[in-house]
């Protein structure tokens, strides 16, 4: 945590502020190791203070470490914490602010309470969260395999004749079982023509023999995610459905070997995985972006878009995910998170990626 605060702290000078208040949950946590959420930090070169209220009292003292605590009591959360600013860094500081986790009310009660100078950081702090250290590495290895092996179970007991839904439950109860927090997001299972949907919701809709099966599901492992996407054939499918698998699987495949340190998202990674689509001619048919970044949430930097993408570096852990999504037929999409490396990808999701047929 110490070096996550330093990285902070130096953000500061070039922000052109005297200290930042962080009110993102997730950046909270990032920073001082706080998982509740209902709390801010105040950050400034000599100073780091976590307020929070009498529900979280206890917990903060359990968990953190490296911040001077200070216990809200009878005001708000956010005009304690810029009372508190005021005190640590002076009240005519150049307080930086989260404005994208901010209510408009917020904003305006902010601008009445702290008597100085305030600007928006915007993403500056969010993004210090983008290359991983070796702690959230082993993590969310952690999180990738136990996503693996709930996978496997699920599929080894049959598709043919289930519910989606029911599907879904059954890979959120494998997660508890193998000791993960849960799931990182709700499950995707879309059989048929409901896989067409990308971010299709599981539902009532019974599984029939020669569908693909779309799942797209992850764990979550000490607050760290893990996202992956396979295909499935619930029997054996047309040949026209294999062959647009084998397009995707390509796809995929050339999306993965473009990534590497230094590697742009959009114009290497998606690009290399749309230019294996648009050949075949399905180009129309795949609406997002390749991939996005993986870490305390299951969507953050980097971007892997085909209208906005950022330069990789090592320690970063992205998705590379693929699809065509044919409507009133089916959809097929391939998914692996992926941990950046100075000469390509370390897959952190290795469940088999040739169609596999269950019946």
């Amino acid at each position: 945590m110490k070096a996550r605060l330093d990285r902070c702290r130096r953000l500061l000078d070039g922000l052109r502020v005297d200290g930042v208040v962080v009110t993102d949950p997730v950046d909270v946590r990032y920073l001082s190791g706080f998982r509740g959420d209902d709390a801010t930090l105040v950050v400034g070169h000599a100073a780091a203070l976590l307020c929070t209220d009498s529900r979280f009292w206890e917990q903060v003292q359990e968990e953190v470490t490296g911040f001077e605590l200070s216990k809200v009591t009878s005001e708000p959360l956010l005009a304690h914490s810029v009372r508190e600013a005021a005190r640590a860094l002076g009240e005519g500081a150049r307080l930086g602010y989260q404005g994208g986790r901010l209510s408009h009310a917020s904003y305006r009660r902010l601008r009445h309470l702290h008597k100085g100078g305030l600007k928006d950081v915007r993403q500056s702090v969010t993004l210090l969260r983008a290359v991983k250290d070796e702690a959230e590495i082993a993590l969310m290895r952690r999180a990738g395999a136990v996503t693996d092996e709930a996978v496997r179970l699920v599929v080894d007991r049959g598709l043919v004749g289930r519910v989606e839904r029911d599907v879904a439950w059954d890979l959120q109860a494998e997660y508890h079982r193998l000791g993960a927090e849960g799931e990182a997001f709700g499950a995707i299972v879309a059989a048929g023509d409901h896989g067409a949907q990308a971010h299709a919701l599981p539902g009532d809709r019974v599984i029939r023999a020669g569908e693909l099966v779309v799942i797209d599901t992850g764990a979550r492992v000490d607050g760290y995610c893990s996202d992956i996407t396979r295909t499935f054939a619930a029997g054996e499918p047309s040949g026209e459905l294999r062959a647009v698998y084998e397009i995707v699987l390509a796809a995929q495949r050339a999306g993965l070997s473009a990534v590497r340190a230094g590697a742009h998202g959009r114009g290497d990674v998606d690009a290399a995985a749309r230019a294996v689509i648009d050949a075949a001619g399905y180009g129309e048919r795949f609406g997002h972006g390749t991939g996005h970044g993986v870490g305390l949430e299951v969507h953050e930097a980097p971007s892997l878009g085909r209208t906005r993408g950022d330069r990789l570096e090592t320690g970063m852990i992205c998705t590379v995910e693929p699809g065509i999504y044919l409507e009133g037929v089916a959809g097929v999409r391939i998914e692996d998170t992926v941990l950046v490396t100075a000469d390509g990808a370390e897959r952190l999701t290795n469940h088999p990626k040739e169609l596999q047929v269950v019946d």
